[in-house]
């Protein structure tokens, strides 16, 4: 059995990783300093013997640096593994500087069972090649596994152990029990919460909580309703809170068209007219609160009041750290050459990232409603563009919040939702 690790981050730049009651992982953190702006291939074998349909397995791998804070990050989720043959599965980045350690391991999702062997390491020399470091019980043999390997995140009802059973390399392997699992209603798959609306040539899958005044609330790239996990259950007892899976997100379709959030916010146009809502007040993060940003912006009187969280009008240098740009770059020539539709979106998701929005701050004075504009402290998005949108705003109002990064609505939620109900209420 391995030991339990509770304490360790496991966020990426733009992925959310799930907040759901339905994944566990495990993991293993090496010294790492040496290597700093190093090229890196991280390599395992997996395998998985799927009971429920949409079970799943991963690899991850994330860089962490000496302020506390994560660097290059990345956990397959856009290419999960369903396969019940060995593969080998590989995570290649660059060691941030300011590294510390790598932290890297497994990560499973659902009724399965699921297999991992063999991790391997390979860092780049100073002559440019890559060498490998060693991992120690990277094959899982021997006993001192439990040394080295440790629970990250903990679910009752997987339990991780050490298997003879047709290893990939040696005698043993790694096995995470999940096929007793039992997956409990999360938020972004309630049957008798949810709905699906056409508009706009797409299906829009949204969830409704709760009575009173609308609430809109609208998640960032990649992620979907489940994003408001923490959020939807104290926001329902104030409002009527209806949860939106942005297109080509969540279980909302797409067609195709370039991403933008000009069309986001079509959408959204779109679903409020299908529910017959003249006007509602919006909840967004991330991309959501570009997206909330440009619905208040071309269709002010659906917008009674907005609270973004790390959002930008404009993308550049200025915004965002040239680190994160590249990693997204990095993402995206990922993808490049997997032609499979999942994806090709996930790479569209990518580029939208890369070259939106591309408003300037005068477009803001459109935006006569109140506007509650929010970011942590260390956010991705820099600080002197938070303030630059606030400046331009008729009706703007700041919190800055202390401590926090882009996921102060995960990391300190009774805190993000206490202000956010604040400025609703007021």
């Amino acid at each position: 059995m391995l030991i339990a690790i509770g304490w360790l981050l496991f966020l990426p730049l733009f992925l959310l990783a799930q907040p759901a009651d339905d994944w566990g992982a495990f993991i293993q953190r090496i010294p790492i300093e040496a290597h700093q702006g190093k090229n890196f291939r991280l390599q395992a074998a997996v395998k998985v013997e799927v009971v429920d349909s949409t079970a799943e397995a991963e690899i991850w791998a994330r860089v962490d640096k000496k302020d506390n804070r994560a660097g290059f990050f990345y956990n397959m989720m856009d290419k999960p593994i369903r396969s019940d043959r060995w593969q080998v599965y590989v995570i290649e980045g660059t060691i941030d500087r300011g590294a510390e350690h790598l932290a890297f391991g497994g990560l499973y999702s659902r009724q399965g069972r699921f297999y991992f062997d063999d991790f391997q390491l390979f860092v780049e020399n100073d002559g440019g090649q890559l060498e490998r470091i060693p991992i120690p019980s990277g094959d899982f043999e021997g006993d001192s596994v439990a040394s080295h390997w440790g629970y990250l995140k903990q679910r009752e009802g997987f339990a991780l152990t050490a298997t003879s059973q047709a290893p990939y390399h040696g005698k043993r392997s790694a096995l995470v029990d999940g096929s007793g699992f039992v997956k409990p209603p999360t938020y972004g798959n309630n049957v008798s919460a949810g709905r699906t609306a056409t508009v706009n040539g797409i299906e829009l899958y949204y969830e409704t909580y709760g009575e009173g005044e609308p609430l809109l609330l609208l998640h960032g790239n990649s992620q979907s309703i489940l994003a408001f996990t923490h959020q939807i259950p104290e926001f329902e007892k104030h409002y009527r809170v209806i949860a939106v899976d942005t297109r080509g997100q969540g279980k909302s379709t797409e067609d195709g068209q370039r991403y933008t959030y000009e069309l986001f916010a079509e959408d959204m146009k779109a679903l409020l007219d299908e529910l017959g809502l003249d006007s509602v007040n919006v909840v967004g993060w991330s991309d959501g609160g570009n997206t909330g940003l440009m619905l208040a912006m071309k269709y002010p009187a659906k917008v009674r009041k907005l609270v973004t969280m790390g959002a930008n009008i404009y993308i550049n240098n200025s915004v965002i750290d040239k680190s994160v740009r590249k990693e997204v770059v990095q993402r995206q020539e990922a993808l490049a050459a997997d032609t499979s539709r999942a994806a090709q979106n996930a790479a569209r998701l990518m580029a939208l990232l890369l070259t939106e929005p591309n408003r300037v701050y005068e477009d803001l004075r459109a935006i006569h409603c109140p506007v509650l504009v929010m970011a942590g402290e260390n956010d991705i998005i820099k600080e002197a563009h938070t303030r630059g949108i606030v400046a331009h705003l008729p009706n703007g109002t700041l919190h800055i919040a202390a401590g926090e990064d882009h996921y102060f609505p995960v990391n300190n939620p009774s805190a993000f939702n206490e202000v956010v109900l604040d400025f609703l209420d007021d």
